[in-house]
């Protein structure tokens, strides 16, 4: 386990190095270890729906099987997958769409080991009050809140 002074040592060396400040430097370690979890979040909300029920779903193989639409009668298939919480970062939401008519909906899951961002506890106001707020790793597309934007990253949004 890294001692405080260990971090801080960490930190004062990449503000050496690379000339952030201290809090921009800390920030972008934290970034950095938690690259593999932001890699796989992507994985679990970008891709593409398959072009027929035939076919396994691309998403992993984690959503249900399409139900009947009740107004056409065909099917529903699992098109899109987001976050689906602001304070759990392991619930997703997973939209399905009719392939007959504009008929939708979605299913709230819960993906352990699957976050899409990290949650953490923070002092609040006057009282202290302690509250959970998520961040959002970058790249992910979240409805209600936006990524946590890097140093790299331009104003530029890429969703889809």
């Amino acid at each position: 386990m890294t001692t405080n002074r260990g971090r801080k040592d960490v930190i004062r060396d990449r503000m050496a190095a690379t000339g952030e400040s201290y809090n921009v430097a800390a920030r972008n370690l934290k970034a950095m270890k938690d690259m593999g979890a932001t890699r796989d979040a992507r994985l679990v909300q970008r891709w593409q729906p398959a072009d027929s029920l035939d076919v396994p779903c691309p998403c992993g193989g984690t959503c249900e099987p399409g139900e009947t639409c009740d107004h056409c009668h065909a099917r529903h298939r699992h098109v899109k997958r987001y976050p689906g919480s602001v304070t759990d970062v392991e619930v997703w939401a997973d939209r399905y769409e009719c392939m007959g008519c504009p008929s939708s909906y979605t299913l709230t899951i819960h993906l352990a080991g699957r976050p899409w961002g990290v949650a953490e506890t923070v002092v609040q106001g006057g009282a202290a009050e302690e509250i959970v707020r998520a961040r959002v790793f970058p790249g992910v597309v979240h409805p209600l809140l936006r990524a946590e934007a890097t140093a790299e990253s331009g104003s530029g949004s890429d969703e889809d």
